[in-house]
């Protein structure tokens, strides 16, 4: 594969990337993630499969503008997942974990005193 069909192929990626963020469809953003970390990692490899004569100006350019589009798309890719997790965390609150003592298993507070046992001891 010459080094214009590999632009060509990382430039679809970006498309079809792009598209996914547009419509924000759970399943088509998923896959949307493993191709873009698949594009990015052949991205990395642009540099050491082609050699210096491979690289003219406009390809130069063509690239610098693909991976600004590239690290572009997963900064909104990770945007959008911190949003679906606090969005997710709003309808199914997570119970923390305050105290180290006074809570059962499920978060609800221990009906016994509330202190560990050697708190207890008398003196």
């Amino acid at each position: 594969m010459t080094l214009k069909e590999m632009l060509d192929s990382l430039d679809a990626v970006v498309r079809m990337v792009s598209a996914s963020l547009d419509s924000r469809n759970a399943e088509g953003l998923e896959q949307s993630s493993g191709r873009l970390r698949d594009a990015m990692v052949a991205f990395s490899e642009l540099v050491r499969r082609f050699g210096p004569a491979d690289w003219t100006p406009e390809l130069r350019e063509r690239a610098r503008s693909l991976g600004q589009q590239l690290a572009l798309q997963r900064d909104q890719l990770a945007r959008m997942s911190v949003v679906a997790q606090r969005q997710a965390e709003a309808l199914v609150p997570q119970v923390g974990s305050d105290a180290t003592y006074g809570r059962n298993l499920y978060g609800q507070p221990h009906a016994g005193p509330g202190k560990a046992r050697i708190y207890h001891a008398k003196s």
